[in-house]
This record gives structure tokens, C-alpha cells and sequence, in this order.
């Protein structure tokens, strides 16, 4: 036996050796290879462990792996060659599904539908490889290939994540969708964090349109998008043509007398409406022809993208919560069949369950700032609004009162604020275990990754204060002397966890204070030397100035006297800011604007002695060199307009956080 297999050794090793060269060369050498000695399809490549057909696949080559599937089928086994697995576990279908070739993947499977219930070292089938990928099309297929109830049990991994979880957090919700649509009980699945699919959704904010920030420009676009919403696979639906659009929004002159109001006054705010649906299908169909013409319209596509996510997560959303009503209502004492399973199935409305943290959903998606899971879920369950998180090492208690107030949720806060909830009074005055309210959660210093979105120092204070006062404003005056556990009162703790802040923002201010004021400073000196000297000198016998006549004179004029009153002005304002006390109140009104008048001036300036400095030099040249001039002037306009536009979002946001009484939320994602 020994020397049998030193005599077949050296055969492996060159077969290894011509697999390897052939790699680099010809592909017909491969599938030759594979053909005359059945023991090189077992033969693995490198050190991630991958075989010929491997590799084939991961190359995309399906007439090589179609010709190499036939060699491997006439072997003894070709069920284990199908199923060996590469370093993490992978065999080719699991390759094939992550590329998402359906042809591929027909070529491997074949006859052998047990391949599909093989698993690499993440625990993943094809069909769970195929949810973590994306790969629809090809998720849809594997499904059907399952036969009884074998579908269920590939769908789910060690870890008990599904392939619905998967979809979710992956940002699919096209597939989300089809899978719910194929397997409603995966709705009900939690895994091993006992996280259900509304959880997974709760936890991802930029799937909804509360979640990310859009320009005014991008806005527009966003709206005139036209998104379908999804169907199940496997049924049509008629498309909807232009025309037939527009001929539902114009009718004819007498078919109208159902639209008159019951006083028999006409509804002009309909005819706006239609106008105005008229115009966005325009624009839509505009649009579409841009996305799909025009090479440089990848803006358009992602904004696209993103209002498909958005529509398609709302309805994942209303799946969710309706198959959760629907729970309800099994669980409810008059529903005679309720029983175990039932209650097993409304685990994700659950506190606690084995010892372990759980937030319900509402919770999670009050602290990620989505409004529409908010709002939709105190819809439909009321008492939500209960939901507090389970106290685990000396924190907890925290509603979704709390819960938006400590995550600077400032859009959940004020949505909760002027809605009509049930016990308002309760849901406001709650405590956390601490005994720290509202206030005093309000006046703790915000995280890391919140602060990081938000420019300057003194930006920062300025919306931490506002952010303070506002809650303090919406809530009883007792708030602000009740104290907490540690007997430490709002004020007290705002102040010592803003106190680095605070220091920062004061630093910050005293030096761009000291540099805009030398600045300004020298542009008064060189304003009054201007307004004092008048160019071309004045006639002896009338002392009129000599260009006085000419337009340029008059802007000069104009210019120097307005470079010299802003210069000034903005002198004095940054002065003032300077020496003053720079109380933890100035930083939301006095301060900030203060600092903005100061700019607004100092820009002001600066432009009016540059438009001084051109018009006063163009009256003292002469022929053709004023034209040569004006390019001079132009250079010199085009730098001072880029520095002014590389500070300007600085002093819209500065503009901004000073004149708004809410303080602007921070996005996770900015278009």
C-alpha cells in the first residue's frame, strides 16, 4: 500500500503542476485535463484552497464550467466533487450564487438538488448566500428548486439569521420583498440577538426618506421621480403608459359636475392638483429619459436608487406591522385558537426575554431618528408608546420620550411634541433609572459621531445649547430645579459635561475674532487713505475733482465709503466679541450673531475695496491698456469670489443655527 501511493504521488503533483500552468495560458488545456484523469477535478490550486472549476466560476466563464461539470458528472461521485469546499468553505454553486449567474448555477446543480443544502464555514446555503449578495434573480430561482419544505430550513443559518435579515441589513428591499412574499413566517424570525426583521429595519435610517439630507436642488429632482412599487414575482401588472396618465388627469368639459362641492362651488384647489400631477408626470417622464440617455446623469441614478429604497422600505414596513396586527389579534383572549406559537411569534413586542437587552422596535427607530416607523407603529399600536428599554447595568428606563431626547432626535422629539398621544403628561415627565428626565438628558454632551457632522467648535455649542433650551421651553419650569439620583440638577450637568466644549468654542472664537479683526483693521487703514486721496487730482480754479464726471469717479467714490463704515463696523463687532464674558447663554443668540454681522461686514468690505481699487486704477489708464486691465480685474474677481464660496457653506450654517428656533437634525447621509 505504502508504494502505491509513493507511486501515485508524483502523478498528483504534476497534475497540480500542469493545472497550474495551464491557468496562466489555456482553458482547453483545463477542461483536456479534467477529462483524462478524473483525480484532477479534486485537485486544489493556492492557498485559498480553490479547485479548477473554482476558479472557472469566479472568472465567470460558463462555456469552461459547463464542459467542465460534464468531465466531474462522469466520475463515480460527482456530488462530493460539486460539494468541496475552498478555505472558507465554499463550493462553486456558492461561487456562482455570489456572481449571480442563474446559468451557472443550473449548469452545477443539474440533477443534484442536495447541493443546495450544503453549507460553507458561515453557516451559509446558496440560498443564504444569495440573500447576503443581493443576488435576486437568483434567489428566486434556488427557492423554486427546493423541494417541500427543504426551503425553510436552507433559509436560515447557525446564528439563526434568515434570509429576510439578511436582505434588510444588506439594503435589498427589492428581495426583502419577494421574500416575504415566499415565506410570511419569516416575519416572526428573531436570531440570536433576538432581533426581529422590524428591528433590522429600525436600524437602518437611510432606507427611509426622514434619514437622509437633500439639497434643495436634489429635492426637486426626488420628487419628480416616479417610483413603482413592488409586486410579488411571478404576476404581472400593466404598465402604465404616458397617455393613459395623462388622460385620467384632463377631462372633457361637462363630465365634471361630480367634482362640485356640495355648496355648489367649484374646487379650484383640485384643478391646482391636477395641474400640478400634470407636471411632475412631465417632469418624471423628462427624467427617465435622462437616466437612461444620458452618460452623466449618475446623480439622477443614485437619487433614483434611493427613493426606490425609501418607497420599498415603506412597504416592508406596513408588511411587518400588519403581519404583527394580525399576531395581535391571534393573541387576543377571544381568538380561541390562541396558543404558545402564538405568543412565540409577537416576540419582537417583547422587554426582555433569556436575560438578554432587547429594544423593541419603536425604541430602535426612535433612537435612529425614522419618523415614518414611528409615527406608523403609534398607529396601529397605541400603547407603544409604554415601551421602555429593560434596566441592564444601572441603565435603563428609557422611553421613547428619553430615547429621542439623549440621541439628539430632534425631529422625533417634535413630532411626539404636537402629536396627540395617549398619557402625554406621563410619556414627557418619565425618568430613566438614574432619575435623570428629559431635561437632564438634554443637557448631557452629545456623542462623538454627532458632534464629528457639525464644522466648528463654536457650531457645536450653539446647537448643544439650543438643543437644551428647547426641550427646557417644551417642558414644566420644575424640570430645570428637579434633580437626579447623583443630586445633580439639568444645569449642573450641562455645565460640567460641556465644559471642554465649551472652552473650545471660546478658544476658536477668540482666534478667528483676532484674525478677522486684523484683517479688518487693515482694510479700514487702506479705505481712509483711498477716501482721502481722488484719483487724477482736482482742477486748480474749482477744486471739482477731474474724473468727476465719469462713472468710474462716482463708483470709487461709493466704494471707498462703504470699505471704510463695514471695516470699521466689523472692527468694533469683533472687538465687542473679543472682551466679552462668553456665557454658555451667548453662544445660542448673542454670540453666533454677533460673529455673523462681523463677517457679513468684513465680506462686505473686502469686495468694496476691491471694486474701489478697479475703478479707481481704470480712471488712471490710458488707450488700450484699459482693456488689458479688465482681465486683471476679472482674475482678481474670480479669486476673491472662490474664497468667498469655499467659507460660504460656513456662513450658511452659521446663518442657519443662529435664526432657527429647532435646531437642524444631523443626517446620516448628506445628497
Amino acid at each position: 500500500m505504502a508504494s502505491t501511493s509513493d507511486a501515485g504521488a508524483p502523478d498528483l503533483e504534476s497534475i497540480k503542476r500542469r493545472l497550474i500552468k495551464s491557468l496562466a495560458s489555456s482553458w482547453e488545456e483545463i477542461v483536456k485535463i479534467y477529462e483524462q484523469d478524473p483525480r484532477a477535478h479534486k485537485i486544489k490550486i493556492g492557498p485559498s484552497g480553490n479547485t479548477a472549476l473554482h476558479i472557472a466560476v469566479s472568472n465567470g466563464r460558463e462555456d469552461i464550467v459547463e464542459r467542465l461539470v460534464k468531465s466531474i458528472a462522469k466520475n463515480d461521485n460527482p456530488v462530493y466533487v460539486l460539494s468541496i469546499g475552498n478555505r472558507d468553505g465554499n463550493n462553486p454553486l456558492h461561487l456562482g450564487v455570489s456572481l449571480g449567474s442563474i446559468s451557472m448555477c443550473r449548469c452545477i446543480i443539474g440533477q443534484y438538488n442536495e447541493l443546495l443544502g450544503l453549507r460553507n464555514r458561515e453557516g451559509d446555503t446558496p440560498i443564504l448566500r444569495a440573500a447576503r449578495y443581493g443576488k435576486k434573480d437568483v434567489f428566486l430561482w434556488l427557492y423554486d428548486m427546493c423541494e417541500g419544505d427543504t426551503a425553510h430550513d436552507y433559509c436560515q443559518n447557525r446564528d439563526r439569521n434568515n434570509v429576510l435579515h439578511l436582505a434588510i441589513e444588506g439594503g435589498y428591499m427589492d428581495l426583502a420583498f419577494q421574500i416575504i412574499c415566499k415565506q410570511e413566517d419569516l416575519m416572526d424570525a428573531v436570531d440570536y440577538r433576538r432581533f426581529s426583521p422590524l428591528h433590522v429595519l429600525a436600524e437602518k435610517p437611510t432606507a427611509f426618506r426622514s434619514g437622509i439630507h437633500l439639497s434643495w436642488f436634489n429635492k426637486i429632482i426626488y420628487h419628480c421621480i416616479s417610483v413603482e412599487e413592488l409586486i410579488p414575482a411571478g404576476t404581472s401588472k400593466a404598465k402604465k403608459n404616458f397617455f393613459q396618465e395623462l388622460r385620467k388627469l384632463i377631462k372633457l368639459p361637462g363630465h365634471n359636475s361630480s367634482n362640485i362641492g356640495a355648496q355648489g362651488h367649484k374646487p379650484f384647489p383640485s384643478k391646482y392638483g391636477r395641474c400640478l400631477r400634470f407636471i411632475k408626470l412631465l417632469v418624471s417622464q423628462v427624467l427617465l429619459v435622462i437616466i437612461s440617455v444620458m452618460p452623466g446623469s449618475s446623480q439622477i441614478r443614485k437619487l433614483k436608487e434611493k427613493k426606490e429604497m425609501h418607497v420599498w422600505s415603506l412597504q416592508i414596513l406596513n408588511k411587518l406591522l400588519e403581519r404583527a396586527a394580525r399576531c395581535i389579534y391571534e393573541m387576543s383572549p377571544k381568538n380561541d385558537e390562541a396558543g404558545p406559537r402564538n405568543y412565540r411569534i409577537h416576540s419582537e413586542y417583547r422587554y426582555l426575554e433569556g436575560g438578554e437587552e432587547v429594544m423593541t422596535p419603536i425604541l430602535v427607530a426612535s433612537r435612529n431618528g425614522i419618523v415614518e416607523m414611528v409615527e406608523k407603529i403609534l398607529q396601529l399600536f397605541p400603547m407603544a408608546i409604554y415601551h421602555q428599554l429593560f434596566p441592564v447595568a444601572g441603565y435603563g428606563h428609557l422611553n421613547i420620550v428619553l430615547m429621542a431626547v439623549e440621541n439628539r432626535q430632534s425631529h422625533i422629539y417634535d413630532f411626539l411634541l404636537n402629536s396627540s398621544l395617549l398619557d402625554r403628561e406621563v410619556l414627557f415627565h418619565a425618568v430613566d433609572l438614574k432619575g435623570n428626565n428629559a431635561l437632564h438628558l438634554a443637557g448631557k454632551l452629545a456623542g462623538d459621531c454627532h458632534l464629528q457632522r457639525i464644522p466648528t467648535s463654536m457650531l457645536q455649542m450653539q446647537w448643544e445649547v439650543k438643543w437644551y433650551q428647547y426641550v427646557q421651553n417644551s417642558l414644566p419650569p420644575h424640570f430645570v430645579v428637579q434633580k437626579n439620583r447623583d443630586g445633580s440638577t439639568p444645569d449642573e450637568i450641562f455645565q460640567m459635561e460641556h465644559q471642554k466644549l465649551e472652552d473650545g468654542s471660546k478658544q476658536w472664537l477668540n482666534s478667528t475674532s483676532n484674525s478677522c479683526s486684523f484683517i479688518a483693521a487693515l482694510i479700514a487703514t487702506v479705505a481712509f487713505a483711498s477716501s482721502a486721496s481722488v484719483p487724477g487730482g482736482v482742477k486748480q480754479d474749482t477744486g471739482e475733482p477731474v474724473f468727476g464726471n465719469h462713472l468710474a469717479f462716482s463708483i470709487f467714490a461709493m466704494a471707498s465709503l462703504v470699505a471704510l463704515c463695514c471695516s470699521v463696523i466689523s472692527l468694533l463687532i469683533f472687538l465687542t466679541i473679543f472682551i466679552s464674558k462668553d456665557q454658555d447663554k451667548d453662544f445660542t443668540t448673542s454670540l453666533p450673531r454677533n460673529f455673523l454681522f462681523g463677517l457679513t461686514s468684513l465680506f462686505i468690505s473686502m469686495a468694496a475695496m476691491l471694486t474701489c481699487f478697479c475703478s479707481g486704477n481704470f480712471l488712471m489708464l490710458k488707450g488700450q491698456l484699459k482693456y488689458a486691465a479688465i482681465l486683471v480685474y476679472a482674475l482678481t474677481g474670480l479669486l476673491m469670489a472662490y474664497f468667498v464660496l469655499k467659507h460660504f457653506p460656513l456662513f450658511v450654517d452659521l446663518l442657519k443655527a443662529t435664526f432657527r428656533k429647532v435646531p437642524e437634525r444631523i443626517y446620516k447621509e448628506y445628497l
